[in-house]
């Protein structure tokens, strides 16, 4: 199982904004509450449940996606972390807890930051507690 846990934004770019952060995982997709602001606060917890070997799902990307809800054009999008492979995550615990990451724009990466989003990410198999 993987569980991600989106719990604010800070810096996103954009004008009277309402945004919704959207996880995908093993071919699925959830989305975040509408919220308003620059600024917003999510706290929500996503499970994705998986049936891949390990090798598998360790090489599966993971996109996390900010985009205006106000606008579901593909433009607005706001920013994107993608990652293919989870070795970001501490080996022992296959997690990370409320760390920052960068989102940037997915069709130009140069481009800078697009703002943050604070995150938990981790992925349980069977029997596994979740990391506090």
């Amino acid at each position: 199982q993987i569980r991600v846990r989106v719990i604010e934004g800070r810096q996103l770019p954009g004008v009277n904004i309402r945004p919704v952060v959207k996880v995908t995982a093993a071919g699925q997709t959830k989305r975040t509450r509408i919220r308003k602001g620059n600024s917003p606060f999510f706290d929500e917890t996503f499970f994705f449940n998986v049936f891949e070997s390990p090798a598998e799902l360790f090489d599966a990307p993971i996109f996390i996606t900010v985009v205006d809800s106000r606008s579901f054009r593909t433009d607005s999008v706001i920013g994107e972390f993608r990652h293919v492979g989870l070795d970001l995550f501490s080996p022992l615990e296959h997690a990370f807890l409320r760390k920052w990451l960068l989102l940037s724009d997915p069709e130009d990466f140069s481009a800078g930051a697009k703002g943050y989003l604070k995150v938990s990410l981790f992925v349980l198999g069977p029997g596994d507690e979740a990391p506090v």
